[in-house]
């Protein structure tokens, strides 16, 4: 074969290549879409009852914790580098702790009938849920100060300052964020040095409780006219706030759903 007719030949071939591949190209391109899967359970359900269209309940992948955080391996334990926190002896941080519980309870507590009055049914549920969460973590620390001096007495509640229901979402946040970056890990830190353990566990439960605290608070902010209608559930060792059904057990504590207060 000559050159010539060689090179045709390859040519030839090399189109004809070409040809099937625009045809399979144009085809696919033709081809009608696969339906996409249906997102929401039922159009009308957005929590509001307004039809947005959004899902009624909240869903996210399914929490199932296997491991329980520890202070001296995690890494979201370091102190705020500007810290407001002062530091005593593991005692009196103890009674630092409950007075700052205290406070948070007697507000939340303010909080929820003021949402309560302004229509916010789900936000009064969150604060009640959040109150109910600090009571816990009151009670584990004045068991443990009560262990160091049986003479030990709860402090009185403070007074509160209302404002609006956005307004105390905020406030809610900050003081959540200031316990869960400053205040519990100086405490937390303290107690390793004096070798407290049960301080340091005590500390440490309350500590991640209240980083979840502060989470609901900006989520609830951020939506704060599209709730959503599902239940908050409250862990009854640690003060643990999940929101929704998608849990299978506590992720600080491990106690299980079955055993959670739902709000």
């Amino acid at each position: 074969m000559s050159d010539i007719s060689r090179r045709n030949l390859l040519k030839g071939a090399a189109v004809s290549a070409v040809s099937i591949s625009a045809m399979g190209l144009l085809g696919a391109c033709a081809a009608p879409s696969e339906p996409k899967a249906e997102t929401t359970t039922d159009p009308s359900a957005d929590g509001t009852g307004t039809g947005s269209g959004t899902n009624s309940e909240y869903m996210a992948e399914v929490l199932e914790p296997t491991s329980m955080p520890d202070a001296s391996t995690a890494s979201n334990f370091n102190i705020i580098y500007d810290s407001k926190t002062t530091v005593g002896t593991t005692y009196e941080n103890l009674m630092t702790a409950i007075a700052g519980e205290t406070g948070a309870t007697t507000k939340y507590e303010a909080f929820s009938k003021v949402a309560k009055n302004e229509g916010f049914d789900v936000l009064a549920r969150l604060f009640q849920c959040t109150a109910d969460a600090e009571k816990i973590h009151i009670g584990l620390e004045y068991d443990l100060a009560k262990e160091i001096d049986p003479a030990t007495e709860k402090p009185e509640p403070p007074a509160v300052e209302e404002h609006e229901s956005d307004i105390n979402l905020i406030s809610g946040a900050n003081g959540e964020i200031y316990e869960t970056s400053d205040m519990y890990p100086s405490f937390i830190k303290k107690a390793q040095e004096e070798g407290n353990n049960k301080a340091v566990q005590v500390f440490t439960r309350a500590k991640l409780a209240e980083a979840y605290h502060a989470k609901l608070y900006m989520d609830a902010y951020t939506t704060i006219d599209t709730p959503f209608d599902g239940k908050y559930y409250l862990c009854p060792i640690c003060g643990y706030i999940h929101k929704g059904e998608n849990f299978t057990a506590c992720p600080i504590c491990l106690a299980p759903k079955s055993s959670f207060t739902a709000y």
